[in-house]
Parts: C-alpha cells; sequence; structure tokens
C-alpha cells in the first residue's frame, strides 16, 4: 500500500481549530444578523475572541457594547461550539471578499430541495440535529 503524503494548514493540530471553524460557520446565530453583517471572528488567541469589523466608525461603540453583551455572546458560544473563552477582543479588519453566486437552478423543486439538505447538513455539522 502506497502511503501518501496530505498537505496540513498551518496551524491544523491546534485542539481549538475544528471549533473555530465552527465559530466561523455559525457566526451569524451567535451575533445575530446586524453584527454578523458588519463583524466576523478573526481568530482565538489564549482563549480570548478576536472579532473584526470593517467599519472603523463602529468600532469604538462595539467596545462598549461587548461588555454588556460578552457575558450572554459567551456562554451561547460554549454551548453551541463547547469553546471556552474569557475574553473579547475587536479590532479593524478587511471587509470580506465577495463571492460570485452560483448559478440558479431553473427546477424550483430541485432548487428548493437541495436548499433544504444543505440547511440539514448545516444543523448536523452544528450538533443541532443528528443523522
Amino acid at each position: 500500500m502506497k502511503r501518501t503524503s496530505r498537505l496540513v494548514p498551518i496551524g491544523a493540530r491546534l485542539p481549538n481549530q475544528r471549533a473555530e471553524a465552527r465559530l466561523r460557520q455559525a457566526w451569524r446565530f451567535v451575533v445575530g444578523p446586524a453584527l454578523a453583517s458588519r463583524t466576523r471572528p478573526l481568530r482565538v488567541e489564549r482563549n480570548i475572541l478576536v472579532i473584526g469589523c470593517w467599519e472603523l466608525s463602529r468600532i469604538a461603540a462595539l467596545r462598549e457594547a461587548a461588555a454588556a453583551v460578552w457575558p450572554q455572546m459567551r456562554d451561547r458560544i460554549h454551548r453551541a461550539l463547547g469553546l471556552s473563552l474569557t475574553g473579547l477582543q475587536i479590532a479593524p479588519c478587511d471587509p470580506p471578499v465577495e463571492t460570485p453566486e452560483a448559478p440558479k437552478d431553473p427546477d424550483p423543486l430541485r432548487r428548493a430541495l437541495s436548499l433544504l439538505e444543505v440547511r440539514r447538513k448545516e444543523r448536523i455539522r452544528l450538533g443541532l440535529e443528528q443523522e
């Protein structure tokens, strides 16, 4: 049996990498749609969640509001993802890169079924549903 080498991304061996990836996917659930449209999770350093915001005028207000909202956010992240965080930091970042939208399927039933399947897989990945 021939052994093939697999490339592993830098940091792939970190214990929280899976939880951080799930946090990125569940970001809208964790912070809500209004905040998710302006921010994104950048990384977790020493159990501190670093959030990026590309609207520089809102960073000061976010930092002030973070003190009041952080306990609920921390608990929601811990319950949903099992990631234990001790603090929150808000930093400026670049806006996300726009991805081109996939072509629409002309068959509305097939499109609806595929959308339901994607949502089911997302719920399974987040641990909200079992296969």
